[in-house]
């Protein structure tokens, strides 16, 4: 009898920890949704500035503008296609050192946004995901996200 009472009250331990996990895991706080707003704001910004130093670098090429590396960049550096615009050799030389920063900084964005969603948003990375999911469904959860958004952005208006 007293095997069975222990079995019984390990049981109902278990299932109210498990409930206690569940709820948990479905349940996203707004800490966690700062920081993934933290982590887009952290993105965002290392975006543009791949942008900002791709405009240095089409000012301070001579014989570029940035027209013309449009059309550079729209062949995606097929030889054939660069042919056909009449692309000289410095201009297919500076279309790679271009894309060789670009694709730089872009593994650099991938690096920071793994290890920051999967060391401090939480749980290896599941979090991340789910939040990023979730942002596009959940419009309570959409509209928590924009409220902790608007925060961040006057605290760094403020400073």
């Amino acid at each position: 009898m007293k095997r069975l009472s222990m079995l019984a009250m390990s049981a109902l331990l278990i299932g109210a920890l498990f409930t206690k996990v569940q709820a948990q895991d479905a349940e996203i706080t707004d800490e966690q949704l700062r920081r993934y707003a933290m982590l887009q704001e952290v993105v965002t910004a290392m975006k543009k500035d791949i942008s900002t130093e791709l405009n240095a670098m089409i000012k301070a090429q001579d014989g570029m503008t940035g027209k013309r590396y449009k059309e550079l960049a729209a062949t995606k550096g097929d030889a054939g296609k660069l042919e056909e615009i009449g692309a000289k050799d410095f201009e297919i030389k500076f279309l790679e050192l271009t894309d060789k920063m670009k694709n730089e900084r872009t593994e650099s964005i991938k690096t920071v946004n793994s290890a920051i969603a999967t060391k401090m948003i939480g749980d290896r990375g599941k979090v991340y995901k789910k939040i990023k999911d979730a942002l596009s469904s959940d419009t309570e959860l959409k509209a928590r996200y924009d409220a902790i958004v608007a925060r961040l952005q006057l605290a760094e208006d403020e400073s």
